[in-house]
């Protein structure tokens, strides 16, 4: 029988690590470009290592020579940027250095704080080990703009390499985080949470929970006497419980949707030039920032202190990461975008009836990403097209149940029923869908009423002029 022995050997294991730098890498690939705008603004007021810089043709080539990063002891540093591609499929198992970093980026958010900044600082006040803290990062930068988990649980995993026991247990990590509802799969879902945190252990016995859970789809028509007589209460008792549901929010992250009430800039335009569609980069609203050369010199002079030295390169190192950030984010966003002429070039051509289904999945493995980085790219981005300015996410649609017409086609679809519809007698979500499927769409009257819904087209009753 062979003797067992213990033995302690030491190897190297090339992990990857979520550093605060890679974390704002990932955030400022998720920002839309107002906040961009903002965090621009903010770093270029708190670092005097960055500038914007000067484009005069004389002063070009001097800019150029003097931009060269120097040699520095960690120059032979692995680069960051490099490692986008590598985060979603290596995060389940990586080391953190949350606590180990001499100096943490925590730069302050822009003006007003973003969502996944107000998560994150929640975060760094928790105990817990790296995997589960990995995962809860993963969660917090795989929110749509509303603060919602917009995918099942099944999706959301898919770009996970961890134990599912530990996704599982940072989305409920997540979904306790400020503000209440956050990490949600649904507004309704969002809404039960908020009521169960008000209520304590009674929320699930009180009507409000019963008029969420039960009721939804009446809820948002506001149809008093259908929801009294499903739950045989008085109407009177609905109307007073519809007013204290109106005081939650089905979307808690809007409070930090800081570019709602702004104008729409487009990201990317599309142009079709001789018959080809061209792709360009709006990137002219952003000042083109640069390492100060002035600032920097302090790095190199002999007679500069050494408490004086160490701050320049620690900004230098900043300011460097944080041009390469903004560089990798836009080269992203274009990628996508040429992946969309090629994908959507009917739709460019002849409009919203050849707009055809595109998953995340398929732009994920077309590009060599992850489906949760493709989602965090098309975050909050505008693509200006000769159909128009829609934002980036309009180009990938579910579909309906028929594979071949998306869901937004059926929206509209819908839209241009009920406009010619006969305002006395106005058509019924089962008439509609009666209508849809008569002209070759296959779809259901619960699939009707929800679009109907999301476009906020009220119902048939609501509907009726006299």
């Amino acid at each position: 029988m062979p003797e067992l022995r213990t033995e302690i050997r030491l190897s190297q294991v090339q992990k990857l690590a979520i550093t605060q730098t890679l974390r704002q890498q990932l955030e400022i690939l998720q920002m839309s470009s107002f906040e961009l705008d903002g965090l621009i603004a903010t770093e270029l007021s708190e670092n005097p290592l960055l500038e914007v810089k000067d484009d005069a043709p004389e002063k070009q080539q001097e800019k150029e020579t003097q931009s060269e990063e120097p040699e520095r002891e960690d120059s032979e540093e692995q680069d960051p940027l490099d490692l986008l591609k590598e985060i979603d499929e290596s995060i389940g198992t990586a080391p953190s250095t949350r606590f180990r970093e001499e100096e943490q980026w925590h730069p302050e958010a822009a003006s007003p704080e973003t969502l996944s900044g107000f998560l994150l600082s929640q975060l760094d006040g928790l105990e817990v080990s790296s995997e589960l803290e990995n995962a809860v990062v993963y969660v917090i930068y795989s929110l749509d703009r509303n603060g919602l988990l917009s995918m099942d649980f099944t999706e959301l995993a898919a770009g996970w390499d961890g134990e599912l026991e530990i996704m599982t247990r940072a989305v409920g990590i997540v979904q306790n985080f400020d503000p209440a509802g956050v990490a949600q799969f649904s507004a309704r879902k969002a809404l039960l949470f908020q009521l169960s945190g008000k209520l304590g252990e009674s929320a699930a016995e009180s009507l409000e929970y019963k008029i969420i859970d039960r009721c939804f789809p009446e809820l948002a028509e506001r149809r008093v006497l259908s929801i009294a007589a499903t739950l045989a209460v008085a109407p009177h008792e609905v109307e007073v419980a519809i007013q204290k549901i109106q005081e939650l929010n089905p979307w808690p992250g809007s409070e930090f949707a800081g570019s709602s009430g702004t104008v729409v800039i487009p990201d990317v335009i599309i142009e079709r030039h001789d018959g080809k569609f061209m792709v360009f980069l709006n990137d002219n609203r952003f000042p083109h920032l640069s390492i100060s050369s002035r600032n920097r010199r302090l790095l190199e002079s002999p007679s500069t202190e050494t408490v004086e030295k160490n701050y320049v390169k620690k900004k230098f190192k900043r300011a460097s990461w944080f041009i390469k950030a903004i560089k990798q984010r836009q080269e992203t966003v274009m990628k996508i975008a040429y992946f969309i002429v090629e994908t959507q070039m009917e739709f460019l051509l002849h409009g919203i009836e050849s707009l055809r289904p595109l998953t995340l999945q398929e732009a994920a493995k077309a590009l060599g990403f992850n489906q949760s980085t493709i989602s965090r790219a098309i975050n909050g981005k505008y693509v200006q097209s000769p159909q128009g300015i829609h934002e980036m996410r309009y180009y990938f649609s579910r579909g309906s149940a028929d594979a071949s017409v998306t869901a937004i086609s059926v929206k509209e679809e819908i839209t241009r029923i009920v406009n010619r519809e006969d305002k006395a007698k106005p058509l019924s979500d089962e008439r509609i869908a009666d209508i849809l499927n008569s002209g070759g769409t296959a779809i259901k009257r619960r699939t009707v009423a929800n679009y109907r819904k999301q476009m906020n087209i009220p119902g048939a009753r609501k509907r009726r002029r006299f």
